[in-house]
């Protein structure tokens, strides 16, 4: 691992501490433990065989989240949250030149306040409305989809047309913004959630800060919403719009824009398939103020296919990133950009994932005339928490709690 900072040091040792003294077998039955904390670590080891700039890159990001629930404290439905990041190690796409970023933890390296919110929840698990304020990743809650986000191109854990918007891009990693969301679970079947942030995430000068949080009317705001039906565990429909308040001079530097889009997706189970599940995307933006104006992705995983190794995992995915008219015409860009990914995750035991990757990156967009390219890469992956383990597989954030009801035991007993 690239320990090369005392703030990696210290997360490491903070949240092993922590980990240690939790038991890891305890029962997830009841209210919430009042501390659950996780440390989790990425190793990207990346190979460039056939591209301009040939040659390694590796990649380490560290994550450490803890959530405290006043379930147990007098303070029924409150939550505290709070995440911190370090990366280390050279970037991929700078590499490639790829518009959608090939590895999801690529960023400018740095220590980093990602998350930090408060929220209170109303209702039962099966229905309820919460309130969430504070440094908050949309990603986290709008247009992620589980059956994809353990794969690596950042593509497929959320769509390039939302990725590549705003001026510094909207609140996700590597950089979030203050705001605040409420999200309506009605029954076991439709959950709703509304969005409104700061429109400008962080500082484009200050891309190393530890933390930057501000409320300006200059930067004005990103509103995000999301509907969800499931229809099973593993059964999901959803759709999402959203738009800056602020509009800007379009690419040319005429006129004045509102950066804006929607997007639908979908994920299942195969139907008569145990082991297999698949998903699509398709999202469209605003071209006269960003390069991306349209996305369709996809892909299928197939689960315990091999005997004896049941919780490994295929991933086969593809993501392609409609450049618009104007960026093509302007900065000499192809008219799109697609990726095909193939990754194969083993799970090793509880807290360790090994995960071999290959990637054909076609037509990359970032650069004018910039060629193919095949990056094939491994990454090694540490994950463990308290008083629960902490899957390596999850890709999630096990600290915090699905803000929608399990359908499974219930449509099981239909």
């Amino acid at each position: 691992m690239l320990l090369r900072s005392t703030p990696r040091v210290f997360l490491l040792v903070v949240a092993s501490l922590v980990s240690a003294s939790s038991p890891a077998n305890a029962e997830d039955e009841g209210p919430a433990p009042v501390f659950t904390a996780t440390l989790r670590d990425i190793v990207d080891g990346w190979l460039i065989p056939s591209n301009a700039s040939p040659g390694p890159v590796v990649l380490n990001r560290l994550q450490v989240a803890a959530t405290v629930a006043g379930d147990r404290l007098g303070m029924p439905g409150l939550a505290i949250h709070a995440q911190v990041f370090n990366l280390a190690g050279s970037s991929l796409s700078a590499r490639t030149q790829d518009i959608q970023t090939a590895d999801a933890i690529d960023a400018v390296p740095m220590t980093r306040l990602f998350e930090a919110w408060i929220e209170q929840r109303f209702g039962s698990s099966e229905r309820n409305v919460a309130v969430r304020a504070g440094l908050m990743d949309v990603n986290a809650d709008f247009d992620s989809i589980v059956a994809a986000n353990w794969l690596v191109n950042s593509s497929q854990g959320i769509g390039a047309d939302i990725a590549r918007s705003g001026l510094n891009g909207p609140s996700i990693y590597p950089v979030s913004s203050l705001g605040a969301r409420v999200s309506w679970t009605p029954n076991k079947h439709w959950t709703a959630r509304l969005a409104v942030l700061d429109g400008v995430p962080g500082d484009v000068n200050r891309p190393r800060a530890f933390v930057l949080a501000r409320l300006s009317r200059e930067d004005g705001a990103l509103t995000i919403g999301q509907v969800d039906y499931r229809w099973s565990d593993e059964g999901r429909v959803a759709v999402g719009a959203w738009d800056y308040a602020l509009a800007r001079p379009g690419l040319d530097g005429s006129g004045m824009h509102h950066d804006q889009g929607f997007y639908a997706e979908v994920e299942s189970a195969l139907p008569h398939s145990k082991h297999w599940s698949g998903w699509l995307r398709y999202g469209r933006a605003n071209g006269s103020v960003q390069e991306v104006e349209g996305y369709w992705g996809g892909g299928l995983v197939g689960k315990g296919l091999l005997p004896g190794r049941k919780e490994d995992r295929l991933g086969l995915a593809f993501a392609r990133a409609s450049i618009s008219t104007l960026a093509m015409a302007l900065n000499g860009l192809p008219r799109s950009e697609t990726s095909f990914e193939a990754s194969y995750q083993v799970k090793l035991n509880e807290r360790w994932a090994l995960q071999p990757d290959a990637q054909y990156l076609r037509h990359p967009a970032a650069a004018a005339g910039a060629p193919d390219a095949v990056v094939v890469g491994m990454r090694l992956i540490l994950s463990i928490g308290g008083p629960k383990p902490a899957p390596a597989t999850d890709a999630s954030d096990t600290t915090v709690p699905s803000d929608t009801p399990d359908t499974k035991d219930s449509d099981a007993k239909k």
